[in-house]
């Protein structure tokens, strides 16, 4: 297949937005495939993030309990906001769009963490975790914008993904009498926090190894080039991660001892696999 490709553009572009002036700016080349998108790559994988979102919503929309804005879409909503705002950024590599995206891992993070912490809790209960969550999500907002300093937006993201996976384990072991169900619910949680994890390791690579990754991709050429952006790889392992996160607490904060409808409906990969599978052995513990 040594036919097919063709080498990186080499030369001077006119970016349709104007130059980059954002504080960050990826390993992928600006603007190598057109000049109307300045990250091609890390632009077009942000569709993981707006396609797990779109398929969360469609499950829970008609929901008795649901609704297209009801707390449990959202999650998903917010999952569709990073995928939103972060194309955004890598298309025009500016400050503002910047902000916006890096406000709308808030966005998400923070509705999870709401939608598991008050499921279950008092009126009087979940409005002191919702000022709580909004007294340190909104200052914290306001000072990365006008101090323009990452990493205590970086560090108290990740206190809030600590906490939103610490509740959901606590979830899986309170509300899933099954042994064999909690066992597997675990591990697709781990299989969610494992997702995450790697990406950031491309992600790692990417930022501090970028000359070499750079100087294969231009050895390779186009467009297996494509497939060595690693952070786009970064948006799709997180983007499965999150969903994870996201169908697993839906799941457990309606979830309905006893239940024989296919459960697993609606869900898509990895969920819905693991679901069924739980049906499976609800019913195998039925039939004893």
């Amino acid at each position: 297949m040594s036919w097919f490709r063709w080498p990186y553009h080499s030369g001077p572009v006119d970016p349709a937005w104007g130059p980059p002036n954002s504080n960050h700016n990826f390993c992928e080349e600006d603007y190598i495939i057109t000049n109307y998108i300045a990250e091609f790559v890390n632009t077009l994988t942000n569709l993981t993030y707006v396609i797990y979102g779109i398929h969360g919503i469609r499950r829970v929309a008609p929901r008795k309990n649901g609704g297209l804005f009801s707390t449990l879409a959202l999650p998903y909503w917010g999952l569709i906001g990073v995928g939103v705002l972060s194309a955004w950024f890598h298309t025009t590599l500016k400050y503002h769009s910047q902000m916006g995206d890096d406000l709308s891992m808030f966005l998400a993070v923070g509705t999870l963490l709401h939608q598991v912490s008050t499921f279950d809790a008092t009126p009087s209960s979940a409005l002191t975790t919702t000022l709580a969550i909004l007294g340190t999500v909104i200052p914290v907002s306001i000072y990365h914008v006008v101090a323009d300093e990452i990493y205590v937006h970086e560090l108290v993201f990740g206190i809030m993904v600590f906490l939103t996976g610490r509740k959901i384990r606590r979830l899986i072991r309170e509300r899933v009498k099954n042994p064999e169900s909690r066992k597997r619910l675990k591990s697709l949680a781990s299989m969610g926090t494992a997702s995450g994890l790697f990406g950031y390791f491309l992600w790692s690579i990417d930022f501090h190894l970028c000359p070499y990754v750079t100087a294969v991709k231009r050895s390779v050429g186009l467009p297996w080039g494509m497939l060595l952006e690693l952070h786009g790889w970064w948006h799709i392992f997180t983007g499965i991660g999150a969903y994870i996160g996201m169908a697993l607490v839906e799941y457990l904060v309606t979830l309905e001892e006893g239940r024989t409808d296919k459960i697993e409906e609606g869900f898509v990969w990895p969920v819905h696999a693991v679901l069924s599978d739980l049906e499976g052995l609800q019913e195998t513990k039925k039939g004893i």
